[in-house]
């Protein structure tokens, strides 16, 4: 129940940290694999998308993985060609 809160909560995530786009949604697998520890870890005790959630990674950006942080600004580059 907590990972497929996890992952739902991870897809809005996503959306918050990126621009809105007028766009196709891109692909949202690499967010799921590679940011789901972080949300764990920083945002995990939050309710899923919520306006908090996406503050906590907001204000956590520079603590999330490598991984995590190249998913995001992979995400963000695909939403702004949308």
């Amino acid at each position: 129940m907590l990972v497929r809160t996890a992952l739902a909560l991870l897809a809005t995530t996503a959306a918050a940290l990126a621009a809105p786009s007028a766009g196709t949604a891109p692909d949202r697998s690499a967010l799921k694999q590679y940011c789901t520890g972080d949300y764990l870890t920083y945002c995990g005790d939050l309710a899923p998308d919520s306006p908090e959630v996406h503050a906590c990674f907001r204000q956590n950006k520079a603590k999330l993985s490598p991984n995590c942080q190249s998913a995001i600004t992979s995400y963000m580059k695909a939403q702004k060609k949308g």
